[in-house]
């Protein structure tokens, strides 16, 4: 969308954001100037009558609509990775009336008549799967908003729609707020002994950041990984461990000062009644009208099957892990600020590797050189770096997509290094998506967001073998948006796939990290470029199943959390938690665990009642890694069928026809039981 005559904003500017020039005062007046002209032709389109064709209601919403989520997507993301006070204060100015509007929308009746009078023209049937699969998709999302209710309950639906976003959040505020809020500062390296020199460099990177000298830690993931998988302190590593599963509670160190306890029993009692609402017996029962699984009780099927097939391997791994750590002379059973302590320990005994050995092999530019080269060899890109793009870091860098005939088709924005002020864990975002309208061309952009270790003095950036898997992980989900052909951007690349089926790329990606064929490509020493060693090959193999169970029951545990507090009102969130463990897991949880109260997939974000997604995609995920083991690892036909079959058709069909068309078949578990070590 251009610019009006005279605008200065840049965030209603056309092509790629602008970051150099955006403030946080550009923000609410781009949203209310793109809502009033949203709301001005949502006025046109109702004085129009009966009279309504494709590019009058779809085509011209499309447009507003892509402006509107393109200046909301430079704000939204600014918020998640420069979380300044001004830019939380006009997040939050903005959430409102963007929430307001949607919400209007979603009832807007006589936009409900217009799209249910495209979807009764005879001629439907001869449009393009993308305009079909819309036009449905709206009408279902009508009913989804209450675009049916009566008074007073379309009027309690909206204002439930604000108060969700509000608390939402609020509950990222605090989970950020309490993961910087908790540190502690160590002047004597004696004091961290047995962190190798890579995690004392990361920590040292931490305490110069806040002009301080030694080394600091807070509870953001790389240093709290440091600390409770190396530390010899026991008593050092019980008081992170307590420190962070109580971060924003009320218990811990910091007990009450960024409690989401109530905010979580707000939520989940706001999202029970809204279900109501619109005639669901459950959360999860509503939130399931859109995924692959049909209902509550086939999701808690499914895991309870996973569950039982997993226990007794889990067990034995766990009294492998202590038996192992009493004979170190540590009490037992282990605590839970033991597990990975000990398991590093054991993996290194057992495997003859360890995460902190394997690092040198894994230099980050290395790595992702090996990433990109998957997707030359399976899909003919080349990601070609183009610094003359504005960005909103130094750090950060832009790349452009080109294709096997080396046409510009997309962009990525890669952001890969921890930082104050910047949300923690990684994901994938649209920056834009690809539209095609009569004239207007849009290609598809991504943001590729991690939270890895930056580099230190000469030191470059060394990877974990977890934060390899990571950054395939979030490739999966790029190339998901990047190699869409699909001119509507409602069902292009990941937009309106199911939720249980959007993992699918990004978990089949993982394999490129874990095989031996693919590591060999760039898994190079980074100060003699030697290979890595062949039995440290084999043993990378064995790792992924290494206490595969134990990790299966705790995804298990987190799913059915999930599940059991959105299937249900009045649910305690913490009995549910405690019930939950105490059924599904074998490791040790202290009384006073709260992890429910920083669990931001479920409170804010996109994951409730659907967390059981990881699980249902990975399934998908392994059976598809068979075709590249059987056909090659990176051989260009099977690429080219996953892209043509599931990568580029986004939601324009349902992801069971697109996997029919891509596998042939049903998938199978066996492969997923096979990735954890479980024998079927």
């Amino acid at each position: 969308m251009s610019m009006s005559p005279g605008t200065t904003n840049p965030l209603l500017a056309a092509g790629l954001p602008r970051f150099e020039a955006i403030r946080p005062e550009h923000a609410l007046p781009a949203i209310e100037h793109l809502l009033s002209e949203y709301r001005q032709l949502l006025a046109e389109i109702a004085a129009g009558g009966q009279t309504h064709d494709y590019a009058g209601i779809v085509e011209a919403e499309t447009l507003i609509d892509n402006a509107l989520a393109a200046s909301w997507s430079s704000i939204s993301h600014l918020h998640s990775v420069c979380n300044t006070p001004e830019w939380r204060e006009v997040y939050k100015a903005c959430l409102e009336p963007l929430t307001r509007f949607h919400t209007e929308r979603g009832q807007n009746q006589a936009l409900f008549q217009a799209y249910q009078s495209l979807a009764e023209r005879p001629d439907l049937a001869r449009q393009s799967a993308a305009l079909r699969a819309t036009i449905e998709h709206e009408l279902l999302d009508f009913r989804l908003s209450g675009v049916a209710l009566p008074e007073p309950e379309r009027a309690r639906f909206a204002e439930i729609n604000l108060r969700l976003s509000e608390l939402g959040n609020q509950f990222g505020n605090h989970v950020l707020d309490a993961t910087e809020a908790y540190t502690e500062h160590f002047e004597s390296a004696q004091d961290l002994a047995g962190l190798p020199q890579s995690e004392l460099d990361l920590l040292a990177g931490m305490a110069e950041q806040t002009d301080k000298t030694g080394w600091l830690a807070n509870l953001s993931y790389p240093a709290y990984r440091a600390i409770i998988t190396y530390a010899d302190d026991r008593a050092l590593r019980e008081r992170f461990h307590r420190a962070y599963v109580t971060r924003a509670a009320e218990v811990g160190p910091r007990g009450g000062q960024f409690d989401n306890s109530a905010l979580v029993s707000e939520i989940l009692a706001l999202r029970h009644e809204q279900a109501q609402l619109l005639g669901y017996a459950s959360h999860a029962e509503l939130r399931l009208a859109k995924r692959m699984a049909d209902s509550p009780a086939a999701v808690e099927g499914f895991l309870l099957d996973l569950a039982a097939k997993a226990r007794t391997q889990a067990e034995s791994q766990l009294q492998t892990l202590n038996q192992f750590a009493a004979e170190l002379g540590a009490d037992t059973p282990l605590a839970p600020w033991d597990l990975a302590y000990y398991t590093e320990k054991l993996r290194e005994k057992t495997l003859g590797i360890n995460e902190e050995k394997l690092k040198p092999w894994f230099e980050l530019s290395r790595v992702l050189d090996g990433m990109f080269l998957v997707a030359r060899e399976l899909f003919g890109l080349k990601f070609e770096a183009d610094d003359s793009v504005e960005t909103w870091h130094p750090d950060v860098r832009y790349f452009r997509v080109l294709n096997a005939e080396a046409e510009a088709v997309a962009g990525m924005y890669l952001d890969l290094y921890a930082r104050a002020r910047k949300s923690g864990g990684a994901w994938m975002d649209v920056c834009r998506s690809r539209l095609v309208i009569g004239d207007q061309r849009q290609q598809p952009v991504a943001y590729f967001t991690c939270n890895f270790a930056p580099p230190s003095g000469d030191q470059p950036s060394l990877l974990t073998h977890d934060d390899v898997v990571t950054m395939f992980h979030e490739f999966g989900h790029c190339l998901h948006h990047l190699l869409t052909r699909i001119d509507l951007p409602g069902v292009g690349g990941i937009s309106g796939v199911e939720w249980d089926a959007v993992e699918l790329p990004s978990q089949l990606l993982e394999g490129w990290a874990w095989d031996e064929h693919s590591l060999d490509r760039y898994a190079r020493h980074v100060e003699t470029n030697e290979p890595l060693p062949r039995e440290w090959l084999k043993a990378l193999k064995s790792d992924r199943q290494f206490q595969g169970a134990l990790a299966l029951l705790r995804q298990i545990e987190f799913a059915l959390t999930d599940l059991r507090l959105h299937s249900g009102p009045d649910r305690d969130p913490l009995v549910v938690m405690r019930q939950v463990h105490e059924e599904i897991a074998v490791t040790p949880m202290i009384d006073d665990n709260r992890y429910l109260m920083s669990f931001s997939h479920l409170f804010d974000g996109g994951y409730a009642a659907g967390y059981y997604s990881y699980l249902w995609a990975e399934r998908l995920a392994r059976d598809a890694f068979h075709v590249f083991e059987s056909e090659g690892l990176f051989n260009r036909e099977a690429g080219e069928r996953l892209a043509r079959e599931i990568l580029s058709v986004g939601s324009s069909r349902p992801m069971a026809e697109s996997w029919q068309a891509f596998r042939g078949r049903e998938a199978r578990l066996e492969p997923l039981l096979d990735a954890y070590g479980i024998a079927a």
